[in-house]
Order: C-alpha cells, then sequence, then structure tokens
C-alpha cells in the first residue's frame, strides 16, 4: 500500500456506522435503523445536495458530535481509519461553531478534537492538523477565522468556506479571508463542485484562495482540445500556472446530487493530463461509502491512471499540505 496524503476530508463525514450507533445510544437520539450495515446503507442512499439531503444526513452525525468525549472519540478513530488506508498525513476539516448545542464553547470543542488528533498520532502515527469551516449560509466567519488564527499552535493549519455552495458566493466573507490571507492559517475554500465557474473566480482572485475544494468546474474556464483543457479565462489560467491544487473528490462529485457530473463525464484525468495540479480526496468517507484507496482505485480502473501517474498525484498532494509538520 502506498503512503498517501489527504487535503478534504470532512470530520462529520467520516464517523463509523458503529460509532454513531453507540454515541446515538448514549445520547437518546433516534437513528433509521441500528444496523451497522443498513445504517452505513442510509447515509448512502439519497444524498441529494439539491434537494438538502446531504445536510440531513450531516445533521445526524452532528448531533451526536456535542461534548467533548465523542468529539475527541470521533477525531481519534478518523486518524486510525486515515492511517489503516495507508494515509501517512492529513488535515481533517469541521465547522467548530456547529457542535455548541449543549454548552460547550467553541475552543472546547477546538481542544477536545486536537485532543482526539494528538491521541490518534501517538497510537498510530502519521501527522494530522485540522481545517477550520465556517458555513457560508451563516454570518459568523469572521468569529471562525479568528479561532483558526488563534489556533495555530492548537493544530488548525487551514480556514475553509463551506455548506451551500450556490448563492453564496466566496466575497460574501471576504473579511474572514483577509483575515486568513494575512495570517499563517491557510485557506482553501470549496468552490466549482455546485455552482459555477465564478465562484472559481471569485475565491482565487477576490478571496486569495491558496487550494480550491473540489474545483472540478474549472473546466467551464477552459476550452477542451483533443481531450485536454486548455484555460481561455485569466482564473483558469492562473490556476494552471501558479499551481493551485484543486482537491478532487471524484465519488462525492458524482453522489451528491450537487451538479450533473457522472462517472463518464468526470474531468478529473483530462485535468491532470492538462497539467492542473489534482489531488485526490474522500470528502466524506460515509457519504460517499468511499475511503482514499478507493477514489484511487477509481482513478485507475476507470479514467486509466498509470502508476507514475498515481506517484505524482500523491506527491502533488503531500506538497499541498498546509503544514508538513505537526505543531
Amino acid at each position: 500500500m502506498k503512503d498517501k496524503a489527504v487535503l478534504h476530508d470532512h470530520l462529520d463525514g467520516g464517523l463509523r456506522p458503529s460509532t454513531i450507533i453507540d454515541l446515538a445510544h448514549q445520547l437518546n437520539i433516534k437513528l433509521p435503523t441500528t444496523d451497522k450495515q443498513l445504517l452505513a446503507d442510509w447515509f448512502f442512499e439519497n444524498i441529494s445536495s439539491e434537494q438538502n439531503q446531504v445536510f440531513n444526513k450531516f445533521e445526524l452525525t452532528i448531533s451526536i458530535m456535542q461534548d467533548e468525549e465523542s468529539l475527541e472519540r470521533v477525531a481519534y478513530e478518523a486518524v486510525e481509519d486515515l492511517t489503516i488506508d495507508g494515509i501517512s498525513q492529513g488535515e481533517l476539516r469541521y465547522a467548530p461553531l456547529q457542535h455548541l448545542r449543549k454548552g460547550l464553547k467553541p475552543q472546547n470543542v477546538i481542544d477536545s478534537v486536537s485532543r482526539g488528533l494528538q491521541r490518534g498520532m501517538d497510537k498510530f502515527g502519521g501527522n494530522f492538523n485540522s481545517i477550520l469551516c465556517a458555513m457560508r449560509q451563516n454570518e459568523d466567519s469572521s468569529e471562525v477565522a479568528d479561532l483558526a488564527i488563534s489556533n495555530y499552535l492548537n493544530g488548525v493549519v487551514g480556514f475553509d468556506l463551506a455548506g451551500p455552495e450556490y448563492g453564496y458566493p466566496p466575497s460574501k466573507h471576504i473579511e474572514a479571508c483577509m483575515k486568513i490571507h494575512n495570517s499563517d492559517i491557510g485557506l482553501t475554500i470549496h468552490a466549482g463542485e455546485a455552482a459555477n465557474f465564478s465562484y472559481i473566480d471569485d475565491a482565487i482572485f477576490n478571496c486569495k484562495a491558496q487550494r480550491i475544494g473540489h474545483g472540478w468546474q474549472i473546466i467551464d474556464g477552459c476550452t477542451e482540445n483533443d481531450g485536454l483543457f486548455e484555460p481561455n479565462t485569466k482564473a483558469a489560467e492562473y490556476i494552471l500556472e501558479q499551481k493551485i491544487p484543486l482537491e478532487i473528490c471524484i465519488s462525492s462529485n458524482i453522489k451528491s446530487g450537487a451538479s450533473d457530473i457522472t462517472l463518464e463525464s468526470h474531468p478529473v484525468i483530462k485535468l491532470f493530463n492538462s497539467g492542473f495540479n489534482v489531488t485526490l480526496n474522500p470528502d466524506n468517507r460515509l457519504m460517499a461509502s468511499t475511503t482514499l484507496s478507493q477514489e484511487y482505485e477509481i482513478a485507475k480502473k476507470d479514467f486509466g491512471l498509470a502508476e507514475d501517474e498515481e506517484n505524482e498525484i500523491i506527491q502533488n498532494t503531500k506538497n499541498s499540505l498546509f503544514q508538513n509538520s505537526n505543531l
């Protein structure tokens, strides 16, 4: 198994079904089923972003991550699961302000996740940090940016805008993005997954994003010639020339219903062959029923990714980490 890295993995989208069942029982939270396989199937089925089904599934996982013990456990198990999958370096992202329903303060949330990640690294090895997400439909992104900056020595290496993309362009949160731009924290923004190319343009030029979460819709800023994408816009040209990492998540893109992308039409390998800085990521391991190893298998089996190309994407990912040594 090759030593891999991951950039785009949501902590609240990768829980083990067995952990969900256990914590839900402790917290008296009703589940659609208490059978591990059936619960896994439930999370994978019907997660259309367009109908907000995917956010309803996150509502369930987030509801059991409202105390320090649960947050620490989920983070610890994420490190174990990722290292079992051959991942030695990575960044796990979550929205700290989503975990305050039972009285935790934002700092309690961050400390709990950091403890879980550290315990996981102590037990299983690897180097794992966190990215704090602001939900773009809310008005508190500046607060999350402040939390990220103040927790730079607490394992936080990045800031992200997540949540429903369409209707919430990145520059709605320009104040938070500028705070991050002027700090040591890395900036990645979900863009080009569920809206249109203008959101990528906005993320890069107005908000100064260093990486793009998903970003496959960059093809709308390009012309396709002989199976390769050539930029015909300033943003696409800049992303190509500056090697801005694209955090591509094949299975999640196809499953989420956020767009009409299919396995047959996904441009991941064409983008790679065109010289874009493509990285592969699982996004939400539970919701998309995938692992990073499975994403590479899809790239090889369905898109003909060769071994030397696989090695290049793995190295692209390692080179794109916001922090290469745990603080």
